[in-house]
């Protein structure tokens, strides 16, 4: 008898606010190149996700954050390569006055409104006439969902309802 190992990928990325937009970055090369995506990358052996999105803030950015200032908006998922990507997707307030410096993987950075952002790199019809194949339609469409839960999990401040790592806690 034949067993197929299932094979399982671990990401984390930061959905990072100043006021009501997002930071946004256009990748330069490798996965999705040309993709415009938020600051995310893979969980490293002995690192929570809470660590690898604020690690791949810094590499990415140069913004420099604590897991704590994290709150966990949503999970991904996607496909990927032989398997299926899980990807923790934190919301983050940028620090006052920082302004992110690329690395090589990315081209361009901007800051937009979630729904702008969603609506200019995120079509599926555009995505589909430019020769994008149905599993690049389906993380851009992946991406504009966990977007948009971000944006609404954004809205629970103060409510009680807070997220931290993996747990819900109540307020201090």
């Amino acid at each position: 008898m034949l067993y197929h190992r299932a094979v399982y990928e671990l990401t984390a990325g930061i959905v990072l606010w100043r006021g009501d937009e997002i930071l946004v970055m256009k990748r330069a090369g490798g996965f999705a190149s040309g993709g415009w995506f938020i600051p995310a990358g893979h969980v490293e052996p002995g690192e929570r996700p809470a660590e690898t999105a604020v690690r791949e803030l810094a590499e990415e950015t140069g913004i420099a954050l604590q897991p704590g200032a994290l709150s966990l908006a949503e999970i991904m998922f996607y496909e990927h390569d032989d398997g299926l990507a899980h990807s923790a997707i934190y919301n983050a307030r940028c620090p006052e006055g920082a302004e992110p410096v690329l690395n090589r993987e990315h081209a361009f950075a901007r800051w937009m409104a979630p729904e702008a952002f969603i609506a200019r790199f995120l079509d599926p019809a555009m995505l589909a006439g430019r020769g994008l194949d149905a599993p690049a339609l389906a993380l851009a469409a992946e991406v504009a969902r966990v977007i948009r839960a971000a944006a609404h999990a954004r809205g629970l401040a103060g409510s009680g309802r807070e997220i931290t790592g993996w747990q819900a806690v109540p307020p201090s």
